[in-house]
């Protein structure tokens, strides 16, 4: 059995109103079809054998607004890390952040019991220099990729097909005098999901959402989830029959456009393919979805 988490970053489940929703105003065709309406908390949970949804706390009993380092720690280890820090902490994770996340990262868990893991996500050639210059923090993402020795792919991985950009399409390489094709978002799906084949294990984060959710920017919204919602329908037009797709989230944000902070939102857990239920019945919180993978991976090699 094989997982697949898409990681998508600030997507939170908002009200049901256009004026400040863009999930509502521009629902697409994934959401919609598969839970018969535009992504919003007024969406009831789901459950039958190759589907489930739910939404899932990414407040964790802790005060404050849910934030980037302890959300992704707890949802990538199973660990409360709000609860161990005693708060939520923003961005890029810190020592204590970085220890958890080596010591418990699904990753790290999983590859020392032969289990095949991977980030499908293209790091831009001068990434690690940028890192050493201080110029740029590992994410929490980053961080359980390195803890598990996974290298990071990169360019020629991408131009041949073995990786996917964190915009899907290609589109910002050239900000970063990168030449690159661009790429439609159902070709990036197909790709995503042939690397996934060859792995137990696949994570891909998208974080495009968490931008311009703080930036409140309606057209850069619009486009956003044009090319998501046509690249998750890729995703679940060409996922195999035994492979597991999740997709999640840290915390809210995208979700509501009336302000420009993080939101007490809970967050989606839509899980699409064998077992679905099963896997999502045990997941209230971000805390919930590591061991639930991590216990069907090896569920499944019991029987391999």
């Amino acid at each position: 059995m094989r997982v697949l988490l898409i990681f998508i970053d600030g997507f939170g489940l908002g009200p049901a109103d256009p004026a400040i929703n863009p999930l509502v105003r521009f629902p697409g065709k994934f959401f919609p079809s598969l839970l018969g309406g535009p992504l919003s908390r007024d969406i009831a949970s789901l459950r039958s054998d190759r589907l489930s949804f739910a939404p899932i706390d990414a407040t964790l009993g802790v005060a404050g607004l849910p934030q980037s380092a302890t959300g992704q720690t707890s949802l990538f280890t199973g660990i409360n890390a709000s609860k161990i820090m005693g708060r939520h902490v923003q961005a890029f994770p810190g020592p204590q952040l970085s220890a958890i996340i080596g010591e418990s990262g699904i990753m790290g868990r999983l590859k020392p019991q032969g289990f095949a893991v991977t980030s499908a996500n293209m790091y831009t050639p001068n990434y690690m220099d940028q890192v050493a210059a201080r110029k740029r923090r590992h994410s929490a993402t980053t961080l359980m990729i390195l803890a598990a020795d996974e290298r990071l792919r990169t360019l020629p991985d991408m131009l041949a097909g073995r990786a996917v950009y964190q915009d899907i399409t290609n589109q910002m390489l050239p900000e970063f005098s990168i030449e690159a094709p661009l790429i439609s978002p159902t070709e990036a799906g197909h790709r995503l999901v042939n690397i996934a084949a060859d792995h137990h294990f696949t994570l891909f984060e998208y974080f495009q959402t968490d931008r311009w959710g703080h930036k409140q920017n309606w057209e850069k919204a619009e486009a956003v989830l044009r090319v998501l919602d046509e690249f998750l329908c890729a995703v679940y037009q060409a996922a195999s029959s035994d492979l597991l797709v999740v997709v999640t989230s840290d915390h809210g944000n995208f979700e509501d456009f009336s302000i420009r902070t993080h939101t007490l939102n809970p967050v989606p857990c839509l899980i699409f393919g064998p077992q679905a239920s099963t896997v999502g019945e045990s997941v209230y919180d971000l805390t919930g979805l590591a061991p639930a993978m991590i216990s069907y991976i090896k569920r499944g090699a019991l029987h391999e």
